[in-house]
């Protein structure tokens, strides 16, 4: 991590763009109220329009669609969840096939073991039979842990694919130590497996035979390699293209992008690069460049990934919402050209951005503070408003 905030500090983007300065008044909408440093919002695809809040601390809360200013108690784990530096409750995965088998999956640390300052975990839960607003804390099964060596860039985000496959983003550890272009390493890479759906867990997860490094000497679990921090990342509803924002150091954020039926094996960088430029571990190689990226004047810092806006039809369906961490900017992106992006500032909030969130039907979400605030336009019902430039 690159900077010390006394609140909760999660490090995350940098890139050149132009801003413009005559910003609109978007219409933004608090929901629930009084969470515990919300870092996103997720929905189970189960048609009941539900949504659930990832709590740092290691609680979920579900906000009904019948009564959003009130939210309830989903899921307590909080006594196996270290929140040590950037550590937490960090990600949360609903199963394709929730409605039947009522399995999710949740992203956490807990404290490490064996010179370890932190322990990734990836476990799965069943929702409770008689509740579906409640989980059932006795289904609890540990898919996969990961060693953090340092207490920071553990990234923590986790969503399945359209192909069916759980996708894991995992910081380089901290320290610059190199792990993300280290192929023996599962840290600084995304992830792929399939995890059991087994009522008892005996095989906690399989490796997809089309994984990139499948029978070779490396680590069949890795996807792509060369990440420092990917803390918030996301699936484009409609296209299946991956949009994963990666925090950097001391220079540049970006976002890159990997398209649906991508073979995997990719190497995105760090610690080779830091954004388009050079990075620290003077290394060579061939590298995928992000569609973004910025760099840290104005006091930005830190990127979190937000998502491709997919909600009702309009000019700016198919942008990119994202926000830095530091300054609370929010940022939409456009792409002008087949592979060519620009980014215009969407609004300023008071605080930090967290992360974001979609509803099932595609409303758009940030979190901050103690606060999930939908992004509202009056004029389309609940969906974004955009500066200027972006006019509906």
């Amino acid at each position: 991590m690159k900077t010390s905030l006394t609140i909760f500090i999660l490090i995350f983007l940098s890139t050149s763009f132009s801003v413009d300065a005559q910003l609109i008044n978007p219409e933004f909408t608090a929901i629930g109220g009084g969470f515990n440093t919300p870092l996103g919002v997720r929905n189970a695809g189960d048609g009941s329009n539900r949504l659930f809040v990832i709590e740092r601390p290691g609680t979920i809360r579900v906000i009904d669609p019948s009564d959003e200013s009130t939210s309830t108690l989903f899921l307590d784990i909080s006594a196996e969840v270290s929140t040590t530096f950037e550590g937490g409750l960090l990600g949360l995965a609903f199963h394709p096939d929730y409605p039947n088998n009522g399995f999710f999956y949740v992203s956490y640390t807990r404290t490490g073991t064996g010179g370890n300052a932190l322990t990734t975990v990836i476990e799965r839960y069943q929702v409770d039979a008689n509740d579906p607003n409640l989980a059932d804390v006795t289904t609890a099964a540990e898919i996969i842990t990961i060693g953090q060596p340092n207490a920071n860039h553990n990234g923590g985000d986790i969503h399945f694919g359209p192909n069916g496959f759980l996708y894991i983003g995992l910081g380089d550890g901290g320290a610059d130590s190199g792990t993300s272009q280290d192929t023996n390493n599962l840290l600084g890479k995304m992830l792929r497996i399939t995890p059991s759906i087994e009522a008892v867990v005996s095989t906690p997860y399989v490796i997809p035979a089309s994984n990139p490094f499948t029978g070779s000497a490396e680590l069949d679990e890795i996807w792509s390699i060369g990440f420092r921090n990917p803390y918030r990342w996301s699936f484009d509803r409609d296209t299946g293209d991956m949009l994963i924002a990666d925090v950097g150091q001391n220079s540049r954020e970006e976002v890159n992008l990997e398209a649906a039926g991508s073979a995997g094996g990719l190497n995105y960088g760090w610690n080779c690069r830091e954004g388009l430029i050079n990075g620290p571990g003077n290394c060579s190689g061939t590298f995928v460049d992000p569609i973004l990226d910025y760099d840290h004047s104005l006091n930005r810092c830190s990127i979190t990934g937000g998502y491709r806006y997919r909600g009702v039809e309009s000019t700016w369906y198919g942008t990119y919402v994202y926000g830095d961490f530091c300054t609370g900017e929010i940022f939409v992106a456009t792409e002008d050209t087949p592979g060519n992006w620009s980014t215009q500032l969407l609004d300023e909030i008071s605080g930090s951005v967290f992360g974001f969130g979609e509803s099932e039907t595609g409303r758009l979400f940030y979190t901050n503070g103690n606060s999930v605030v939908e992004i509202n336009d009056a004029d389309y019902g609940g969906d974004l408003i955009f500066a200027d430039g972006f006019e509906n």
